[in-house]
């Protein structure tokens, strides 16, 4: 099955029952759709997106998170019903978590107007970063930030080492005085491990983000279980390699073994093996498009790999 014609596209998927309702569309219902609403909402009271603890305060957020670099740059307007939906069926299907960056090009502006547009605002996890090196710039950054997305900003962090020996203290401050809650580092290449290794042992961070797949599992061997030792939440970058899944598995089908683990698109398939690792508190997939965006939340549902089916995983991608 390709990323292009996910089942959860379908006009009458699981979601989009539980979402609008048989009956509550103002149409008479009749006794076997009542039965059949009934029955689906008995089920999702047992599964609800699986969550995970910020280590530092206990605090809860949904695995599936929502990344906004390319997807929300645009200023095209064309685009931003799409985003809207976007927007509205991420925090539908269960997510919170809004990652994002004064560097991606118009994101901070769109996600903000399109998040108050829309009614969500208060119910997203807000992480956005400053790169900056002086701190009266970061501070000018962050209050622009402010200015886009609007408050609270939950995660504040340092964007690929930009300024980082610098001001960290000023994070730090910025944590302190409430103005953030959480705070941490971002880098997304692999050459980047041997640093951020370095960072996680010496500085009391909150969050931590990097890259890590089925394609580039690297941070396996150090960063997970660094994080899970000093107790660091972990965000999951580039869980596609750019796209590079799906170049790989271009009409190849799905293996049967996929359903073990309520696996169903390659983008599943994907994100379910990055979350398998307990140590990775959420994963941030970046779209634009509603479709994907549906494929992806769905990997936050049902049951997870083990690490024999992991390994089995591995060895399906290194035959393709």
């Amino acid at each position: 099955m390709s990323r292009d014609d996910s089942i959860f596209d379908k006009p009458f998927s699981r979601r989009r029952v539980l979402g609008y309702g048989v009956a509550g569309a103002g149409l008479a219902a009749m006794p076997w759709q009542l039965s059949l609403a009934a029955q689906i909402e008995a089920e999702a009271a047992d599964q609800a997106m699986r969550q995970r603890a910020i280590p530092a305060t206990g605090e809860k957020i949904p695995v599936i998170g929502m990344g906004s670099s390319g997807s929300f740059e645009t200023r095209d307007p064309a685009t931003q019903a799409d985003l809207a939906e976007v927007m509205k069926e991420f925090v539908a299907m269960g997510g919170t978590l809004v990652d994002t960056s004064p560097s991606y090009g118009n994101a901070e502006t769109n996600i903000g107007d399109i998040a108050r547009q829309t009614g969500v605002r208060d119910q997203l996890f807000m992480a956005t970063k400053v790169r900056k090196r002086s701190r009266e710039q970061t501070l000018d950054q962050f209050r622009a930030s402010i200015d886009a997305l609007g408050e609270p900003i939950d995660l504040l962090q340092i964007h690929n080492f930009i300024g980082l020996d610098n001001q960290w203290a000023t994070l730090k401050q910025l944590k302190e005085e409430g103005r953030v809650r959480y705070i941490g580092i971002t880098h997304y290449l692999t050459s980047a491990f041997d640093e951020l290794e370095h960072q996680m042992a010496t500085k009391d961070m909150d969050f931590v983000q990097f890259n890590y797949s089925i394609i580039t599992p690297d941070a396996e061997k150090r960063l997970l279980p660094l994080a899970a030792d000093h107790g660091i939440a972990v965000l999951v970058n580039r869980a596609f390699n750019d796209g590079r899944i799906f170049g790989q598995t271009r009409g190849q089908a799905l293996p049967e073994y996929a359903k073990e683990f309520d696996c169903f698109s390659w983008a599943q398939f994907a994100l379910k093996y990055v979350l398998a690792n307990e140590s990775v508190t959420a994963v941030i997939p970046a779209t634009s498009d509603p479709k994907h965006l549906r494929d992806n939340m769905h990997a936050g549902y049902g049951k997870l790999p083990d690490a024999q089916m992991r390994k089995r995983m591995r060895e399906t991608i290194a035959e393709l």
